[in-house]
């Protein structure tokens, strides 16, 4: 029944074929699995490769590249600077998303779904929008609130400055709420609330009941955010670098930037490589960390019945501090960052708000800007934005098949691989490429400084999420409908075309949106492999910045924005109603 069922829905003939589970079909995706598999581990080898080398030229091994890490003190200082980046950007992202997180799924606070909304924005916003927004208000020297303070109150100093390691963390952390928010939400929302009333009822007050029985049962939730939140600060580049780099301030990421692009002098590629070997090593050992938490996490589970919901905490009076909580993270993490972008693109120099400021408001710098520079990086900003998502997705479905379709010795394989981008750094990979494209098949394919290069990483750094995505949407179709289409004689593609896209959609739809959105905001690759036939809007914005062109950049800044706003209003239209699905 099955099978001439789903013949007359493929409009196959209803003369069905024995179902062999064609192991000749699964040969063909597992090769094309191969094919970013390869690339992954390669890029990932040429950094052990180089980092063993005297140079890129002279394969001869040698371990002076990690001594001279070891005890160059820049080195160690941009160790330890990266350390506590990554523990302050933790820190403050822990303490402003578990919080609203909270408050959103167990208070009846009003106005969720304006929250909700507000904090997805969040995750779009370019992290480098708004460091500049940051840096535009509180550096000490040009920053407009330090010069507001200094103008009323008479001081000779700027009371307050971001830049500084525990300043770059803060900014980095406000971004990096939203993300601990979106991963919590679902483990405080899920929460069965009979233990909670049972701790009251044995004479709990709240914050004990809050001790100890919401923040242990949500505990793997919130390390599984937090191993993840750091795995991002260790590997941030757009706050570091807008922030920090001009001050001679690094951290792992920008190091490798200046190592590999330095304003004068040979680029060194030995010692980036020994580092980047020394945070594959971490980065790898945190992603155990994070695997562990959740195959354990099961002891958390609490068996509930279909009638089962949340408890909602009422908060009385305490409504009006929540309210002021969270607009306050808004804000400054959001609205104060993009007003001041505003407001630096319309000045012809950055000044403090007033009248005066506002009768000079121009539109010079957006009439000044190259435009054929940012047209160029326009185009290929949108070359990237539609073709690095599809790709994705493509490799995606592909992995998905061979990790939960195939009998092949293979799929375990696939899917470590897959998880790789997830915990590597992307200048990791980023390092990689470069070295590769200059150094290793530079003769046989001009890649280095190209569109198609960038395509390629983008491509294979995102994989870890199109894979996540792909696998969940996968797990839900049952095979039974597979086997029917293939017993009613339906090849491989018409099976994919015909029943398993059409059942993926709204989870395509949902992934691509999102990748679209990341593709168009990237700026750690982008800079990493730029050169001026692969240039992108966010490399522009960046390079104008470094000139010291802060309205031009902003104006650029302005220009990118207005590209992703139709990208979020589409996310916002299919990727929540993909998620509610």
């Amino acid at each position: 029944m099955a099978a001439e069922q789903s013949a007359l829905w493929l409009g196959l003939p209803a003369r069905a074929r024995a179902f062999q589970p064609g192991l000749p079909r699964v040969n063909v995706l597992v090769l094309l699995a191969l094919i970013p598999t390869l690339m992954i581990v390669g890029l990932l080898a040429a950094i052990g490769v180089i980092s063993v080398q005297v140079s890129v030229t002279d394969s001869t091994l040698t371990m002076k590249h990690y001594v001279d890490l070891y005890t160059d003190p820049t080195a160690y200082r941009t160790f330890l600077n990266t350390a506590i980046f990554s523990l302050v950007t933790l820190a403050v992202a822990l303490a402003v998303g578990i919080p609203i997180a909270w408050l959103v799924t167990r208070t009846d606070l009003p106005g969720k779904n304006a929250i909700l909304s507000m904090m997805t924005l969040g995750l779009v916003i370019p992290g480098f929008f708004t460091a500049m927004g940051w840096l535009f208000m509180f550096h000490p020297r040009i920053g407009v609130v330090n010069q507001g303070l200094m103008q009323v109150l008479g001081l000779q100093s700027a009371p307050l400055s971001i830049v500084s390691i525990h300043g770059m963390g803060i900014v980095q952390g406000l971004n990096l709420a939203a993300l601990v928010f979106i991963l919590t939400s679902a483990s405080l929302r899920n929460m069965d609330a009979s233990l909670e009333e049972s701790a009251q009822l044995s004479g709990a007050s709240f914050a004990g009941v809050l001790r100890r029985v919401t923040l242990p049962l949500a505990f793997p939730g919130i390390l599984a955010a937090a191993l993840y939140t750091l795995t991002i600060g260790m590997g941030a580049f757009d706050v570091p670098a807008i922030i920090g780099m001009s001050n001679r301030i690094f951290t792992f990421s920008t190091y490798i930037y200046q190592s590999t692009h330095p304003l004068g002098g040979l680029p060194e590629y030995g010692t980036p490589a020994a580092f980047s070997s020394f945070m594959l090593a971490l980065a790898l050992l945190l992603s155990w960390w994070y695997s562990r938490v959740l195959i354990q996490a099961r002891k958390y589970q609490i068996v509930t019945g279909k009638n089962y919901k949340p408890r909602i905490h009422s908060l009385g009076p305490w409504c009006v501090a929540a309210w002021l909580f969270i607009g306050a993270y808004l804000v400054f993490a959001q609205l104060l960052p993009l007003l001041m972008l505003a407001w630096t693109a319309l000045l012809p120099y950055l000044q403090v708000p007033s009248p005066a400021a506002l009768s000079a408001v121009t539109l010079k710098n957006f009439q000044t800007l190259s435009w054929p520079l940012v047209m160029r990086g326009a185009g290929h900003t949108a070359v990237l934005a539609v073709a690095a998502p599809t790709l994705v997705l493509i490799a995606s479905v592909i992995f998905s098949r061979v990790i939960l379709r195939s009998r092949s010795r293979l799929r375990l394989a696939f899917d470590f691989v897959a998880f790789l981008p997830h915990a590597v750094p992307s200048i990791v990979f980023g390092l990689g490429a470069l070295m590769i494209s200059l150094f290793v098949i530079n003769d046989l394919i001009d890649l280095y400084g190209t569109v198609t290069l960038l395509l390629i990483v983008f491509s294979l750094t995102h994989l870890s999420f199109g894979t996540r995505v792909t696998n969940s949407a996968l797990i839900n179709i049952h095979t039974e409908l597979e086997e029917a289409a293939s017993v009613a004689g339906a090849s491989t593609f018409t099976m994919l075309k015909r029943i398993v896209a059409p059942l993926l959609r709204p989870a395509f739809v949902y992934a691509w949106l999102w990748l679209a959105l990341l593709t168009v905001r990237e700026l750690t690759l982008s800079t990493l492999l730029f050169s001026p036939r692969n240039i992108t809007l966010s490399v522009v914005s960046w390079s104008l910045f470094s000139a010291g062109q802060l309205g031009q950049s902003a104006a650029v800044g302005l220009l990118l924005m207005c590209c992703l706003l139709p990208l979020v209003l589409l996310y916002y239209k299919f990727g929540t109603a993909a998620e509610r699905a």
